[in-house]
């Protein structure tokens, strides 16, 4: 007798079609989200890291103080260690920067340094590569936040003039930068208080300890996941 074998008829295939087209349906959006949400938080490290190289350089004594502007572009000025001391340490020195313990990039002493300055970091409406939008920036006010990268962590940048948030667990007003998905939002609705899913924020406290969270939709709240 010859051996009958039996292939799927039409139907049956058509069925299996049907069942990966509605898996596919369910399961594509979720991964959508999911690789959104990895690339944006990929940038969020980065910048975390480009802060932290930038401490490390103060606190092995290679300059005396750094200001990284965390907008678009982060930019970084430096000062030297000497001309730092006789600013601010010095017994003899008067001046406002000192009485008040801020700083500013346009101070003299500071120089722009565009050789520390990473162009594969710049974030925003005009750089492609980039998978974020960020707060602040020249679509909002304020248009940037400056951290005053020192040993002991007692310079701040002038006062209000930051973006700022406040601490949950210590109520320390903080230094803050949010990240938000491109696909999702634009350069003027990227802000800290809007209902974007998917959002990253950076803070650092008055010694440039920084935190990270992840905001969700769903609960309307920010959750810390670093730091």
């Amino acid at each position: 007798m010859k051996k009958i074998i039996k292939g799927f008829t039409l139907i049956e295939l058509l069925v299996v079609v049907a069942i990966m087209g509605a898996f596919g349906m369910i399961a594509y959006p979720n991964i959508t989200k999911w690789i959104e949400d990895r690339e944006v938080k990929k940038e969020v490290y980065e910048v975390v890291s480009f802060i932290k190289e930038r401490k490390a350089e103060v606190d092995s004594g290679e300059y005396g103080m750094t200001i990284v502007l965390l907008n678009t572009m982060m930019e970084v000025y430096t000062m030297k260690p000497n001309f730092f001391t006789e600013t601010y340490k010095s017994i003899s020195a008067n001046n406002t920067y000192k009485n008040t313990n801020s700083c500013m990039w346009n101070q003299s002493g500071m120089t722009r340094r565009t050789d520390l300055e990473r162009t594969d970091l710049r974030m925003g409406p005009y750089y492609p590569d980039s998978n974020v939008h960020v707060f602040p920036s020249a679509w909002n006010s304020p248009f940037r936040t400056a951290i005053c990268l020192t040993k002991d962590g007692t310079i701040r940048f002038k006062k209000y003039a930051n973006a700022t948030d406040k601490d949950p667990g210590t109520g320390e007003t903080v230094d803050v930068f949010v990240f938000c998905p491109k696909k999702s939002s634009t350069e003027n609705t990227c802000k800290l208080n809007s209902n974007i899913d998917k959002r990253y924020k950076i803070t650092l406290d008055t010694f440039q300890n920084i935190k990270i969270y992840k905001y969700a939709q769903k609960t309307n709240k920010w959750t810390k996941i670093d730091g």
